[in-house]
């Protein structure tokens, strides 16, 4: 990486300044029309679901027209807040051109009072502006740092597009450790990509790897202490009962990205074994492990992958030898067979209709709905996990025969629906006001005086 004086980066933001104004309107309408259609060729634009981007200044390729496409296709829109007291770029989710007003340095963005703002780990791409770019993706921005520091703080592997003019394009730019690399900078004339693997900027892999194992580590000490602490029995598990830490694991899944909130909750019911032992065969972590990556990817619109987990867990469940299928009931002479698992085939509509809910911009507290729309498939989910590791467990070991499997199904059908809804309102009464102070404590430090 090129080192660079403050005099030599401000002498290439005068020399695009002056590029830039030499264009009539019209040239400058004209490029802008061609890089977005370049950048919307992209294979990695065209994958992403939540897309990030500046919306634009009139010495930069123009944004508005593609952030009005992309609300119309369906892709989620978020653009940056500025946080003058925090120096930070806040990124919040639109839902329309007219939610953006003019903000701090002259830039159109949300109402603060109003920002719906969304977690780093949702933003599949990010479309950034920049004064000037290289050959090798370097990034000159307008001197401020907002996105060099935003940047530092975005995930691994996910991809951050720079957006430009050929005339800010040049063989090298002045820039430091603190100039944050893009992965590839498109203009109107061409696309250029940064070399596969390499880092984005000299420090951001060891500040993500280091941030990510103090939030690992803080999580997983949270979650076996809470499973350490007992609710109401499991029925049919002597001894056994559901630990505290089932009602924040759709919280987990919200925060963390799945591979990472998996790998908490692996490790974290692992060690938890030394002061709550294992119930059935050491497998006791897949229960919470459905939970919290289906709540995951559910949270982030990977909905076909979590259903996909939900359906296999439930087959599993019900394929197995021990299972009860049907429920046999009298009512008052009246007869009926209804089906053990209703609940369970209710939850994956009754899920999607609340996450929907979620995603109405006029309702005041989108967030409610969708929290607990994932939180109902991902408790359920885990439900017929822990279902299931109980038949075949205690079933196939002899510990309970088949009689007593049937004697305790039919108690569980009138017991799990109270129980897993009432999960469903704790988990969602703690989740959502949690998600909003670590947001605030992320996003809006308080003020240390």
């Amino acid at each position: 990486m090129n080192k660079g004086s403050g005099n030599a980066k401000n002498d290439f933001r005068k020399l695009v300044r002056d590029r830039i104004l030499a264009m009539s309107e019209q040239q400058r309408k004209d490029k802008s029309l061609k890089a977005v259609s370049k950048l919307k060729s992209l294979e990695e634009f065209s994958r992403a679901k939540c897309v990030m981007v500046y919306v634009s200044k009139e010495d930069e390729v123009d944004t508005i027209g593609l952030i009005t496409d992309m609300l119309k296709s369906g892709k989620r829109v978020v653009v940056p807040l500025v946080d003058e007291k925090s120096r930070k770029l806040i990124p919040c989710e639109i839902s329309s051109i007219e939610e953006l007003a003019v903000g701090t340095f002259g830039l159109l963005e949300p109402d603060p009072e109003k920002a719906r703002i969304v977690s780093m780990d949702e933003v599949d791409l990010i479309v950034v502006p920049g004064r000037a770019f290289d050959r090798n993706c370097n990034r000159l921005g307008r001197g401020k740092g907002y996105f060099d520091r935003f940047l530092k703080r975005f995930g691994e592997g996910k991809k951050v597009i720079g957006l430009a003019f050929s005339e800010q394009v040049f063989d090298s730019i002045p820039v430091n450790e603190n100039d944050v690399k893009v992965n590839i900078v498109v203009t109107e004339s061409s696309i250029i990509r940064c070399g596969s693997g390499e880092p984005r900027a000299g420090l951001n892999k060891k500040t993500f790897d280091v941030h990510k194992l103090a939030t690992s580590s803080l999580f997983m000490a949270l979650f076996i202490v809470l499973r350490a602490v007992p609710t109401f029995p499991i029925i049919g598990v002597p001894g056994g009962s559901f630990p505290v830490s089932d009602v924040i694991l759709p919280l987990y899944g919200v925060l963390l990205e799945p591979v990472h909130s998996a790998t908490v909750i692996l490790l974290g019911t692992i060690l938890g074994y030394m002061i709550r032992p294992p119930r059935f065969l050491y497998l006791d972590f897949l229960p919470p492990l459905v939970n919290t990556l289906t709540v995951s990817l559910l949270w982030r619109r990977k909905t076909w992958l979590a259903f996909f987990i939900y359906v296999s867990v439930l087959a599993v469940f019900m394929t197995g030898p021990f299972s009860l299928l049907l429920v046999h009931l009298d009512f008052s002479g009246l007869e009926v067979d209804l089906p053990f698992h209703w609940l369970h085939l209710i939850a994956m509509p009754a899920s999607l209709i609340l996450i929907r809910l979620g995603s109405f911009k006029h309702k005041p507290d989108q967030i409610v709905f969708k929290f607990s729309g994932c939180a109902l498939l991902g408790t359920m989910g885990q439900h017929s996990m822990g279902s299931a590791l109980f038949g075949y467990v205690f079933g196939l070991t002899g510990i309970i025969n088949r009689e007593g499997f049937e004697k305790i199904w039919y108690t569980v059908f009138w017991i799990y629906p109270i129980e897993r809804m009432l999960l469903v309102l704790v988990s969602t009464l703690i989740g959502v006001p949690a998600i909003r102070v670590l947001t605030r404590i992320i996003w809006r430090p308080q003020n240390p005086s």
